[in-house]
């Protein structure tokens, strides 16, 4: 197998702290102490010609003095001097490098110094960590290139890469119960990105699961690969990504771009790799708790005993509304929870297992037992608070691994309250295998991801329709790439090849063909203004619906000639139960997206959408589509009939095979409304704008 690329920089051979200093609290006090007590098997070699030794190890006067090539350079100097180290190091045979400064110097002159940063380290083929960042640990090795005041690391199964600085450092030291093989901080990402770490955190043996706190992706196609191969080892993947807000639609021209929003793309690239994303660090941290125990579970539902009855109604209340089942247990649990509980209280899941102090322990023995030996339960969870660490309590908050023990199934212990005092009296527990959930939202939250990701790994594989004749697909990207503006009917033609159903319609510029497109169609109909540039029609009163005879057309028609153009659009008025809105937006980063929305005039008012990366099938189309607060509507309400979902479905998959074949030469796509009913679908208006 070849080296990883990274293996210099997360695994080197030896390390020089360029900077290195004996000043207790200085940069290159902390970058020295931090290499040199972290368990690293080779040598470290502080660089500084001001002293010949620091914390008792010899200190050299410069690279040129080590007795050996340092492989990874740790520069913990300032930013006028970091351009001079890094070509040293590199001169001296450095084959990796971890920078923290800013990379901003005042009055610099272009290229500006991360430029050249980046432009050396690139030159010389070699990762960097930083600048502008706390560099990272990794435990395993023993390596730590940071200046955080990291003490005591137990190695784990958590990797971590953080663009917060706050946030490694919070995750890294303040809770003993999160344990990491790998924590990143890679700052500005200039030569080695969060894409490169995913990469390597998936080919380490003990990575269970992997936590990315980021504020955006630089680059698309390596972090698409890295999610790949975290899905073919069935590593989850937790993200929290920061900058959700639609500060900017980018001038959209369709409905389409305009729901897009900053977001969007991430939310589609998370959902097609189960990307298990989360809100806030509380349900970052549960999750990554949870999963770094449990990262795939069984078939199943949550199985759960409470200390407290009335706690117990606050878990099912938040349940309901976080979205998590519980198991339904069968007679025979049933039974043993009867026989393991105090009278008066009910053999139900989930169940409130408090009885008098005395029995406790016991009972609640039994009835964990009990739940997790049910067939349709995959997690059980004992959810109680730390009231403190003396020995009644460790012998309470034992429960869990016990059960566990006994009976192979997974188990946690979560806490009603996440104000808890005593994280080191639980700490214990988590390295046993049982994770320790703060809060009942943040374990409910975290229970939901876990059920999610499993869920996601047993999809079968995506198969999209095959694209159209090779004729169909060139011709229309000669088309879109001529840039010239496509109206509605040539919109409806190139969809209409691509597989999505289109009202059959007539362009025409005289009333006396208006007429006999009319007829021909059947009336009623609706008469549309045709004239070049006008992309909303109904902005400008140029849409007139339900027209039903020669009469009420001729009306029309003047009317549309007289404002706007003699130029028209006829077609028959389509009834239907409900309308929805599809179309193609093109993100700068990961390409073209298709999007499922509410129709009509609720797709501004609802705004309720979602968007998927091709490749698209039916099934992909049809957990979007379950997805919109909507979707109750596709079953029929009030004794109308249920929609045709199959035809929608193979809709949503032929525009996915449209964005493919046509998203480098495409800027949106707008098929607003999309008439659904029990005999189908049909799209009666369309908007197709080319790549400017």
């Amino acid at each position: 197998m070849s080296e990883h690329p990274l293996r210099p920089l997360l695994e080197p051979r030896s390390i020089a702290v360029v900077g290195a200093s004996a000043r207790e609290g200085s940069l290159g006090y902390q970058a020295a102490y931090q290499a040199l007590i972290g368990g690293f098997g080779g040598p470290v070699f502080p660089i500084n010609p001001k002293y010949d030794s620091i914390l008792d190890v010899p200190c050299y006067r410069s690279y040129a003095d080590l007795p050996e090539p340092a492989e990874l350079a740790v520069l913990a100097v300032g930013d006028r001097h970091i351009e001079e180290q890094l070509k040293l190091a590199i001169e001296h045979g450095a084959k990796a490098v971890a920078i923290f400064a800013s990379g901003y110097l005042e009055n610099d002159h272009e290229p500006p110094l991360t430029d050249r940063l980046r432009d050396i380290a690139r030159e010389a083929g070699i990762p960097m960590c930083g600048a502008n960042c706390l560099g990272f640990a990794q435990l395993e090795a023993g390596v730590r290139a940071t200046w955080f005041e990291h003490e005591e690391l137990k190695p784990g199964t958590i990797a971590m890469i953080s663009h917060s600085g706050i946030v490694y450092r919070a995750m890294a030291a303040a809770d003993p119960r999160l344990r990491f093989n790998l924590i990143v901080s890679p700052g500005q990402e200039l030569v080695t990105s969060a894409a490169d770490y995913v990469d390597y955190a998936v080919g380490l043996e003990s990575t269970c699961v992997i936590g990315l706190m980021l504020e955006t992706i630089r680059d698309p196609e390596g972090f698409r690969a890295a999610l790949k191969k975290a899905n073919a080892k069935g590593i989850p993947v937790v993200a929290l990504k920061v900058g959700q807000t639609d500060l900017s639609t980018k001038l959209a021209q369709s409905h389409s771009g305009a729901l897009a929003g900053n977001d969007a793309a991430y939310d589609a690239l998370f959902d097609q790799f189960g990307v298990q994303r989360v809100q806030d660090v509380d349900e970052f941290s549960a999750t990554l708790a949870l999963l770094s125990a449990h990262p795939r579970l069984g078939p199943g539902k949550l199985a759960s005993a409470h200390d407290s009855g009335g706690l117990r109604g606050m878990v099912v209340d938040l349940a309901d509304r976080i979205g998590v089942a519980f198991a339904e247990i069968n007679a025979e649990t049933t039974q043993k929870l009867a026989d393991a509980l105090d009278y008066g209280l009910l053999p139900v899941n989930p169940v409130d297992a408090w009885g008098s102090p005395a029995g406790s322990v016991a009972s609640f023995n039994s009835c964990l037992d009990a739940l997790a030996d049910d067939p349709d339960t995959a997690l059980t969870v004992m959810f109680t608070d730390i009231t403190s660490d003396d020995e009644d309590w460790k012998e309470f908050r034992n429960i869990p691994l016990e059960s566990s023990r006994r009976t192979g199934k997974p188990t946690a212990l979560a806490l009603n309250w996440s104000r808890q005092p005593h994280a080191h009296a639980s700490a214990d527990i988590t390295y046993e295998g049982i994770p320790v959930l703060d809060g009942a939202t943040n374990a409910l939250l975290a229970v939901k991801h876990a059920f999610a990701y499993r869920d996601f790994l047993a999809l079968p594989a995506v198969s999209p329709p095959p694209a159209p004749d090779k004729g169909v697909v060139e011709k229309w990207r000669t088309r879109l790439e001529s840039r010239a503006s496509l109206d509605e009917a040539e919109s409806a033609s190139l969809l209409s090849e691509f597989g999505i159903p289109m009202v059959p319609h007539a362009v025409t510029d005289n009333l006396e063909s208006a007429e006999a497109a009319a007829q021909r169609l059947g009336y009623p109909v609706v008469l549309k203004t045709a004239e070049p540039g006008i992309q909303h029609k109904s902005d400008v009163g140029g849409v007139k619906p339900g027209i039903s005879n020669v009469e009420e057309l001729q009306v029309a028609y003047a009317d549309l000639a007289a404002r706007l153009g003699p130029r028209v659009l006829v077609a028959p008025m389509i009834k239907g139960t409900m309308e929805l809105a599809l179309g193609v937006v093109v993100d700068d980063q990961f390409g073209p997206m298709v999007m499922v929305a509410a129709g009509g005039i609720l797709i501004e008012i609802l705004k309720d959408r979602t968007f998927l990366l091709p490749p698209i099938d039916e099934a992909v189309a049809g957990r979007a589509m379950a997805s919109l607060k909507i979707a109750p509507l596709f079953d029929g309400v009030r004794g109308a009939a249920p929609v045709d979902r199959a035809s929608l479905c193979r809709t949503i998959a032929h525009l996915g095979v449209m964005a493919s074949s046509l998203g480098d030469v495409l800027a949106e796509v707008d098929v607003n409304p999309m008439i659904v009913g029990p005999d189908g679908c049909v799209a009666v208006d369309a908007l197709v704008v080319p790549r400017s």
